[in-house]
């Protein structure tokens, strides 16, 4: 079972586990506006997300498997040395540590603002929203400050290898993907930097705040040009709504 297929079984178990904490105020009894109507309000929001994400996980599972099995997803793939894989995890390790503060202070802005927003309007109930809200924040600002480090352990044991398909790239098991609705490809180009090659894959989708941009760099040996060079081919063709390819 590929990665996103995991992720999706457990997110289906928190959505199920959430579901029921809804229940738990009205079973045992709370005073709905001492705390009650908080949890409820949480738990179906995190519950509802959580069917959101086992939705999407499972989409990208199949997506991943078809690449993995060389079905018609498939472009191109082809193996990395160790210490360029290296390179690679810790330049994206250090990446994605900016980005989680970033995305942690918006988090942090919209959890204090409602807050103090529940508090002025009804000191006694707002309360209990500040405090659901305090944990959140604690949660998100842990998830921001271990997650890249889980990232760069778990990517540092997989397979050092590069997949590339007409909608999506694997990254040893990382799936980046640009066919779900409301995303698309932006370009791919192979480049040279500092004597290091790289297939550098850009794709969009749209958040609540907006276009979010990604950017996928895709390690390539100098005997792999050949290949990532018809990905790239590949991947431009699509993206311009022509026929593929044929690699001869």
């Amino acid at each position: 079972m590929n990665r996103d297929f995991k992720t999706a079984r457990r997110a289906w178990l928190v959505a199920l586990i959430f579901l029921l904490a809804c229940f738990v105020p009205a079973l045992a009894g709370w005073d709905m506006m001492n705390g009650g109507y908080a949890m409820i309000m949480l738990s179906g929001f995190v519950s509802m997300a959580s069917v959101i994400t086992a939705l999407m996980f499972r989409s990208r599972g199949k997506q991943a498997e078809a690449l993995l099995s060389g079905a018609g997803e498939f472009v191109a793939e082809w193996s990395i040395p160790a210490a360029l894989w290296r390179e690679v995890i810790q330049r994206q390790y250090e990446e994605e540590k900016e980005a989680k503060k970033i995305l942690l202070r918006i988090v942090w802005f919209f959890c204090i603002t409602i807050g103090i927003g529940f508090i002025l309007y009804d000191p006694e109930a707002g309360v209990w929203v500040a405090a659901i809200l305090l944990l959140l924040m604690i949660v998100t600002g842990l998830a921001a400050t271990l997650s890249p480090g889980m990232r760069l352990r778990r990517l540092s044991t997989t397979e050092t290898r590069v997949r590339v398909g007409r909608t999506c790239v694997l990254l040893g098991d990382e799936l980046h993907s640009w066919r779900l609705v409301g995303s698309w490809l932006q370009d791919a180009e192979l480049q040279e930097e500092q004597d290091r090659h790289w297939l550098r894959v850009r794709y969009a989708f749209i958040t609540r705040a907006g276009v979010q941009e990604e950017q996928v760099l895709l390690p390539v040996p100098p005997e792999e040009l050949g290949k990532a060079r018809h990905a790239a081919d590949e991947l431009m063709r699509q993206k311009r709504g022509k026929p593929p390819l044929i690699q001869i």
